[in-house]
């Protein structure tokens, strides 16, 4: 009986023991939780976290400004290009056969003006030699007008002197006569000496009115260069057309797609390729409308890639929504119904990255904690 006695109290020692190690452990996976559950509740209240945000950038799609065939695609996807760098060309030789044809219309406008200036200086030297003479002729009946008036005036003379003897006696009638005629004569000689000044006049005026003929040209070649303006303005159009067959990048970028061969038919506005800036990235992420009063523009941030994982990146906040994402949906959600159910709504937030890091590809899944404002 003893012994037996003796062996049940031995065996009945570990179990307390073994009880109160698990309580121990228990207690101790407990304390755990609730500082974890603590640390977690802590950091949410100090952090906005978005899990479902991205990575970004300009990804800049070119298009074809002409239609043409491509002749050259000198980039694939993931090629790196530089600003400036021609990307790919379309047949020029329409552009160019087109703008050889404006050029040599240009050309004949000016000999038709070169050969209308010649007839306008033959014309000016013409009647320039014509006028010269008709005003030597105006001279020369001047000058007869001249002598006439004086004939004129010593035949008056000689006629008062005549009737004066002639009223006292001292001079036969026919003298009187004889110098009336003279007179006479003297007077139709200065009639016939105006109308020679002023055919001559009129002479100076018909020559000169040659020169209309050279007004008549001017008008030609302030036409002509009208037309010259015209082509000039489609010569710049079709230089234009011409440089738009070589399509260039604007900037430094990564391809990211291209959506066409060397060969192929491209119309105005159809799209080439695409590409961005690995140097210019950024996060978009969505925030929950209940966490929204917490974010601030300038407000620090924490990135984690999943791509690269254990890796971390500062940013910071940038830009913040003015309207949910729900706004901006193809296809709105009147609820004409009247059934509703409430469901958070999302705000767009910009993050961007303190330190450039061309390894970030747009699309790239991110994980963001930005800190919270008080």
């Amino acid at each position: 009986m003893s012994g037996e006695s003796q062996t049940d109290v031995g065996a009945a020692e570990p179990r307390p023991r073994a009880a109160r190690r698990k309580v121990a452990l228990a207690s101790a996976l407990a304390a755990a939780a609730v500082v974890c559950a603590g640390g977690f509740i802590h950091a949410r209240g100090q952090h906005v976290y978005a899990n479902d945000a991205r990575i970004a950038s300009d990804v800049v799609a070119l298009a074809s400004e002409a239609a043409g065939r491509v002749v050259e695609l000198n980039v694939r996807p993931g090629d790196t290009v530089r600003a400036g760098q021609v990307l790919v060309r379309l047949e020029p030789r329409d552009a160019e056969f087109a703008l050889q044809e404006i050029d040599a219309n240009i050309a004949a406008i000016e000999a038709q003006k070169a050969q209308l200036r010649a007839q306008q200086a033959a014309i000016n030297s013409r009647v320039g030699r014509a006028v010269e003479v008709s005003n030597a002729g105006v001279l020369q009946a001047e000058a007869g007008l001249a002598a006439a008036q004086a004939d004129l005036k010593l035949a008056r003379s000689a006629f008062g002197r005549t009737q004066t003897l002639y009223s006292k006696g001292l001079l036969a009638r026919s003298r009187l006569e004889e110098d009336q005629a003279r007179l006479t004569a003297a007077e139709k000689a200065v009639d016939r000496a105006r109308a020679a000044v002023d055919a001559a006049r009129g002479d100076v005026y018909v020559t000169a009115s040659g020169r209309d003929d050279a007004d008549v040209l001017n008008e030609q070649i302030a036409a002509l260069d009208a037309q010259r303006a015209g082509l000039l303005a489609k010569r710049a159009q079709q230089s234009l057309d011409l440089s738009r067959r070589e399509i260039v990048a604007a900037f430094d970028g990564v391809i990211d797609q291209t959506f066409v061969d060397a060969g192929e038919f491209v119309t105005p506005g159809a799209r080439i390729l695409m590409y961005h800036n690995p140097g210019n990235v950024w996060v978009d992420a969505n925030v929950k409308e209940t966490e929204f009063r917490k974010l601030a523009v300038g407000a620090q941030a924490t990135v984690k890639v999943d791509a690269y994982p254990g890796r971390k990146f500062k940013a910071r906040v940038q830009r913040i929504g003015g309207a949910a994402t729900s706004q901006f949906a193809l296809l709105p959600n009147p609820n004409p119904s009247g059934n509703f159910t409430k469901v958070t709504q999302r705000l767009p937030v910009r993050l961007v990255l303190e330190e450039a890091n061309s390894f970030l590809r747009p699309g790239m899944m991110v994980e963001v904690n930005i800190d919270a404002v008080d």
